[in-house]
């Protein structure tokens, strides 16, 4: 009490002295003295040209980093240096100009990300993050969740046409989106049309019989914006039997702005997957084991629905209202036994004649509001509060396994997040979010980040910590003979630190983060009790590095380095999970202003993927299955596109151009050096 009162007794002091030195009158200088005021001037307008620079300088930059703005880290715009979470996001013109044409190709570059595709394109692809397991990742479309029940995500047949950005979010997010969002987020932002009406349709051919052929249409009309895509890809069975591959991919979106507070978006995407099923064997070999199956076939179609209106009824508060429907379905049949001799022989031949049908349904609603509860030059507080509820069926018939599900559930969420802006330097976030479930019963989840800025030295500090969970998928909990209706979520702890340092004007960025995963009540088949139940636990835990580089306009260089320890409650690694993994990319635009701008040149982009030796499953000497050692490679992929004459535009990518022969999944072979090319033609009305 008596430091509290010295304080206040000097700031009293203080304020009666300045008032006292204000109230004096200060006679005019003579003689010599009289040049003193205009020196002191001349210093204090030197001063303020120096202040007003700074300031210039000081908002340049803050404008600069406020470039890249991102919506999955707060479930609003964000500026991503403002923003605790570690994020990166790929641009439709990193796209474009890498040509990727599954978007599972692009995510590869991301750091803390593992893509695994068990043999040529559409074959089983999962993605980790940092670690996880592969249902443990969600992934969104522009903000709808479009894992199916369990988590799990059919990446073998995602073409990022229509894109706008991917954005990937690494840590657990369940505090916002709720389950599946244990380890990450990636969410896939369709861009909204632009500029005059305009069509563009583009077809290419390359190796292994591939075929692409791409239509869009957009544009905008006073107030009404679209953008629509379709996209299919075909590819012949060429060396492996049975491994023909067809999908079709659509992507739509439609804004309409009412006035300056209201508007209203539509979005539509899809997919729809047809192949031969030639990794289906029943000793679960790989090709490079096993003769390719040359009878099962599989379907699949994802389809999804998402309607938004977004206003602002006052000028602090912002409403969305988001009414979603996603469905799946998938087929896989098998016709007759393969017979075929094998390499090695397997422990039994033949598989077991029969189809699956699964059918899911997920009605969403959701309504989010943010409020500014308090603004003024330095401080800016928001607050996030929202409500979700989700309806979801499944149906499966299966002739093979007889195993025949039919089950529905309702979910009910509520979260809460705070927002809290300080001095342009520190942002705070808090969010919380309490799940009721009919399966499981309640579950609460939380997230808190911090993101310091360092104008000074151009430096910026971050890191959060929060929980995650996966709820269980209906075939865990009910079906017949290894379901447990008594599962709980898995559960995961995680945290991260990291740093992000500019250097010569921002044309370098390096950026360094430590992870760290608890995972518990990890669901895993119980041999005492012959069903499934939570007894496993992990943890992951390593570094991403990333190095941005652009010398000049014409050359950018980026890449990235994750090293990683994965250790299960035996304390043995984890399966497909390397240790270590680099990437680099280099891209260069030599034709910048060189040729006129609607050209936009010459376009050249060479990656590499190093990936470093992982343990995984495998044949042993007794034909059995157990944790062996697969080997590490490097593939290397370059893209070159050149647009001529205005509206068409030549392009090529060789993937693998080294010929790498690997696996990424043991015993299955991934496609040898491959080459797809074509035109594309665009004309604007």
């Amino acid at each position: 009490m008596r430091h509290g009162a010295r304080w206040i007794t000097l700031l009293l002091l203080t304020v009666l002295f300045g008032f006292a030195a204000s109230a004096e009158e200060t006679p005019p200088p003579a003689g010599d003295a009289a040049e003193k005021p205009a020196v002191a001037n001349e210093k204090d307008k030197e001063k303020k040209d120096t202040e007003g620079k700074n300031k210039d300088e000081k908002e340049k930059k803050s404008a600069e980093r406020k470039k890249e703005v991102v919506v999955t880290a707060a479930r609003m715009p964000t500026a991503r240096e403002e923003t605790g979470v570690s994020i990166d996001v790929i641009t439709g013109n990193d796209v474009e100009t890498n040509q990727d044409h599954l978007a599972s190709e692009t995510l590869r570059m991301v750091p803390g990300l593992v893509v695994n595709q068990a043999g040529r394109k559409g074959a089983f692809t999962s993605l980790i993050t940092r670690g996880g397991e592969s249902d443990q990742t969600l992934i969104l479309f522009d903000g709808w969740k479009v894992n199916r029940q369990g988590g799990f995500f059919s990446w073998e047949s995602l073409d990022p046409i229509a894109l706008d950005r991917i954005e990937v979010a690494r840590g657990p997010s369940s505090s916002l989106y709720g389950t599946d969002a244990v380890t990450g987020t990636v969410n896939v932002i369709t861009a909204a049309g632009e500029g005059r009406p305009s069509l563009t349709a583009s077809g290419a051919g390359g190796t292994y019989g591939t075929d692409r052929e791409t239509l869009n249409t957009q544009g905008q009309e006073k107030k009404f914006r679209w953008n629509v895509s379709a996209a299919r890809l075909h590819q012949q069975e060429a060396n492996i039997n049975n491994s023909e591959l067809e999908t079709f991919n659509g992507a739509a979106r439609f804004d309409y702005e009412f006035n300056a507070q209201h508007e209203a978006k539509l979005i539509l995407r899809g997919a729809d997957m047809k192949k031969g099923f030639y990794e289906s064997n029943a000793s679960g070999y790989g090709d490079l084991v096993e003769l390719p199956d040359p009878n099962d076939t599989i379907s699949n179609q994802d389809w999804l629905a998402g309607f938004e209106y977004r206003g602002r009824p006052v000028p602090i508060w912002e409403t969305v209202v988001r009414l979603g429907h996603y469905g799946t379905d998938f087929r896989s049949t098998s016709i007759l036994p393969n017979v075929d001799s094998t390499v090695i022989a397997p422990p039994f031949n033949g598989n077991f004649p029969g189809r699956t049908f699964a059918q899911e349904r997920r009605d969403t609603f959701e309504w989010q509001n943010h409020v500014t509860a308090f603004e003024n030059d330095d401080i800016r507080d928001i607050v996030t509060a929202g409500a979700y509820v989700e309806s979801e069926h499944f149906n499966q018939d299966d002739t093979k396994f007889f195993n025949n599900v039919r089950f529905h559930h309702v979910n009910y969420a509520g979260f809460l997040q705070n927002r809290l802006e300080l001095f342009d330097r520190a942002f705070l976030t808090c969010g919380v979010r309490r799940e009721e479930n009919e399966e499981f019963g309640s579950f609460t989840t939380a997230r808190g980040d911090a993101s310091i800025l360092i104008p000074e030295s151009d430096t910026r500090i971050y890191g959060s910590a929060g929980t995650g969970f996966r709820s269980p998928g209906f075939q865990e909990l009910f079906a017949p003979f290894f379901g447990n209706p008594d599962l709980q979520p898995e559960e995961n702890f995680a945290y991260d630190v990291g740093i992000e340092q500019h250097f010569w004007d921002r044309r370098i960025r390096l950026n360094a983060t430590w992870f760290n995963n608890d995972f518990e009540s990890l669901i895993g088949f119980d041999f005492v009790t012959s069903t499934l139940n939570n007894i496993g636990t992990a943890n992951t835990r390593g570094f991403e590095f990333q190095a941005h580089i652009r010398p000049i306009k014409q050359v950018t260089i980026e890449g990235t380095a994750t090293l990683m320890s994965t250790r299960n409650d035996n304390g043995t690694r984890l399966l497909r999970r390397p240790p270590r993994t680099y990437t680099g990319r280099l891209v260069v635009h030599p034709l910048v202003d060189l040729v006129p701008q609607r050209y936009d040149g010459l376009d050249i982009s060479l990656e590499f993927l190093h990936v470093g030796t992982r343990s995984d499953l495998g044949p042993t000497a007794d034909n059995s299955f157990a944790t062996v050692r697969a080997d590490g490679y490097t593939r290397g992929d370059i893209a070159v596109s050149y647009r001529f004459l205005e509206h068409f535009r030549a392009f090529v990518r060789i993937e693998n151009f080294t010929d790498e022969k690997y696996e990424e999944v043991k015993t299955f072979s991934a496609n040898g050096s491959n080459t797809l090319g074509g035109l594309e033609f665009n004309w604007r009305f």
